[in-house]
């Protein structure tokens, strides 16, 4: 007799297996079949974990970038104290890309270099304090466009005569992130995809 159950003896002397011991076998393969199903949702959860994942180490990095550069901007304004904390800065001016918008036109006025010729020692700062700032903040605005390509950023200082010189960086950029499931997703299609959010940072100045 055959271990997988009751079997039918032929005349020739050969052994069948009988329908219910072929019924049984079957269940068997139905088994591994529900079995990769499993396999395969969690390959397809784990997937989306990993998108996630970078994803978030993505946006992470976008947003220190954001703080570091607003915090050079800040040290910019902390290091030339000449022009920011004398009272004489626009009270508001902005940049997008590489274009700084000051209806003063101190800051967008064009200036060649701020920076001494290699190997020489200038007994005078290159730049008097006005052409300086400008200097720092056209420069600062092409490290930013070449870095968060369709940002923006709007800067307000406070010049009231008697009290301390405050400015804010408000900086605004594009970011893209992995949405964790439908009820977080935005847009028209809300997949769950990629979506896009506008962020922004700002950072209170005293130069």
């Amino acid at each position: 007799m055959l271990s997988g159950g009751p079997v039918l003896h032929l005349r020739n002397g050969a052994v069948r297996p009988n329908r219910r011991s072929l019924r049984e076998r079957g269940f068997t393969l139905l088994e591994v079949l529900v079995a990769l199903l499993v396999v395969a949702l969690g390959l397809l959860g784990l997937a989306k974990m990993q998108a996630l994942a970078i994803s978030n180490t993505q946006v992470s990095s976008s947003r220190s970038l954001i703080a570091l550069q607003a915090s050079s901007m800040a040290a910019a304004m902390q290091g030339n104290t000449g022009y920011w904390a004398a009272g004489v800065a626009p009270a508001v001016f902005s940049t997008a890309g590489t274009t700084v918008t000051d209806a003063s036109s101190v800051l967008n006025q064009t200036v060649s270099t701020c920076v001494a010729a290699s190997g020489s020692a200038p007994s005078a700062p290159v730049c008097t304090p006005a052409p300086l700032a400008a200097w720092d903040v056209q420069n600062w605005a092409a490290t930013m466009n070449a870095l968060f390509p369709g940002y923006g950023a709007n800067f307000a200082c406070n010049n009231v005569a008697g009290a301390p010189v405050t400015c804010t960086i408000t900086i605004t950029w594009a970011e893209k992130y992995v949405a964790l499931n439908r009820t977080t997703a935005t847009g028209s299609s809300a997949s769950g995809g990629q979506q896009t959010a506008i962020q922004s940072y700002t950072l209170y100045v005293s130069p």
